[in-house]
């Protein structure tokens, strides 16, 4: 009795983190949409096109050189092999040095190949956005900590500073003080400010209320255990990424600009349905790390995870399927009527990879995310493979089918992995 009780709570507090994480993703994705319409109007297309190159910088800058840090924080505080202050101090010198080493990479770049890299987009644009680098790199770094500690309270909130913060400045910039984009751009630059000075604060308070003692490791050896974790799962994050756009750029190698816009509505669509995934591995993560020493009731939450988030997913995927079918053309236009059948052909990928995100994690949870990498670059081959064969003779359908197949491919294989956990020896 006592532990069907222990397992209902059990359950009731996954659900509770997961539904606070999944509306935090739809609040965000709401300021995120608001953000695009005010840009997008106020700033025209050429004023928006400087503003998203310059905000890219940075967001590559962070995704390619960020080495994993935040899923092994994850990993090593929510077992409790570190404590919230050795994670506090660890990633914020992390931090620093990664953002030395970025900026010493790319101020030469855009300096003296900016023009040729970003033709058009004023330098001083891309120096606001270089300038935010540092302050993404370790906002991520300290949100990562109140993750790993299961605070979704708090972990929620630092999320959604930046966008609504950013939504505040830019109403601000544009309409009042009529900033145009450089003036969009030092709003998103305060935000980054707003969003690390309340992560730092919500991690400061976590550390007081965290009763793990403070390990006295030095920095190296901090550094060390961290990376030697993060590398894998920090490559197996890039495959990843270059799997989600791999199909893009081949449907734009092989058939028309044209063709590419129509798909790429398709593929967004799609992928919105993984905030559901996304809400749940950032509740399971440092769950089933915590479960170290339950290999088993960790197999049993991953499928039970694995088989909620496929069929949640497919049921959401058949209604926007449907909606889509009448939408398409009032929404977008009549040019992109071949949107709905790529999405339709996209879906059963959609489902696959949803589930497999919960794969992901029990398997990175078990302390190997090398095999999670393994399984990308395996991934990879065979969507760019498939996508190589079926783009020529079936055009978009034949990229979306190409997609499929690679995403359950992801799925089995990981299926398989995730029993070879009960036999890994974790870190």
């Amino acid at each position: 009795m006592f532990g069907r009780l222990k397992q209902s709570t059990f359950s009731s507090s996954v659900r509770r983190n997961v539904g606070m994480t999944l509306g935090r993703q739809l609040l965000a994705a709401l300021a995120q949409l608001f953000l695009v319409v005010l840009i997008a109007r106020h700033l025209g297309p050429e004023g928006n096109g400087f503003y998203a190159m310059a905000v890219l910088l940075p967001s590559l800058l962070a995704n390619f050189l960020n080495f994993g840090v935040g899923p092994a924080t994850v990993y090593y505080v929510s077992r409790r092999d570190l404590s919230v202050r050795e994670a506090l101090f660890g990633n914020v010198r992390l931090a620093f040095t990664v953002s030395c080493v970025g900026i010493a990479v790319a101020l030469p770049v855009v300096w003296i190949w900016g023009k040729t890299l970003f033709p058009g987009v004023p330098t001083l644009l891309l120096y606001i956005g270089l300038i935010s680098f540092p302050l993404t790199l370790l906002m991520a770094y300290l949100t990562v900590i109140l993750q790993g500690k299961e605070n979704f309270k708090a972990y929620n909130l630092t999320v959604l500073c930046p966008p609504f913060a950013n939504l505040a400045g830019i109403v601000i910039a544009l309409f009042l003080l009529d900033g145009g984009v450089a003036g969009a751009m030092m709003a998103y630059l305060v935000a980054q400010v707003a969003g690390v000075m309340l992560a730092l604060a919500l991690v400061l308070q976590a550390q007081r209320a965290d009763p793990a003692p403070n390990a006295t490791q030095g920095y190296a050896q901090y550094g060390r255990k961290i990376l030697s974790y993060g590398w894998k799962a920090h490559l197996s994050n890039v495959l990843t990424f270059v799997n989600y756009r791999a199909d893009i750029f081949l449907v734009n190698l092989f058939l028309t600009p044209v063709a590419t816009g129509i798909y790429v509505i398709a593929v967004q669509i799609a992928e919105k349905l993984w905030m559901l995934s996304q809400a749940v591995c950032s509740v399971l993560l440092p769950r089933l790390a915590a479960m170290h020493a339950d290999p088993m009731g960790r197999l049993a939450l991953t499928n039970k995870g694995f088989w909620a988030v496929a069929g949640l997913t497919a049921l959401l995927g058949g209604a926007a399927a449907g909606a889509l079918y009448w939408l398409v053309a009032p929404v977008f236009g009549e040019q992109y009527q071949e949107a709905w059948p790529a999405f339709v052909w996209l879906l059963p990928g959609i489902i696959a990879g949803a589930g497999a995100r919960v794969q992901s994690s029990c398997i990175a949870a078990a302390g190997k995310p090398e095999w999670n990498m393994y399984v990308a670059l395996g991934t990879v081959t065979i969507n760019i493979l498939a996508n190589l064969l079926l783009i020529p003779s079936n055009g978009i359908i034949g990229a979306a089918l190409a997609t499929s197949l690679a995403y359950g491919c992801n799925a089995i294989v990981k299926f398989w992995l995730v029993r070879k956990t009960l036999a890994a020896t974790a870190y």
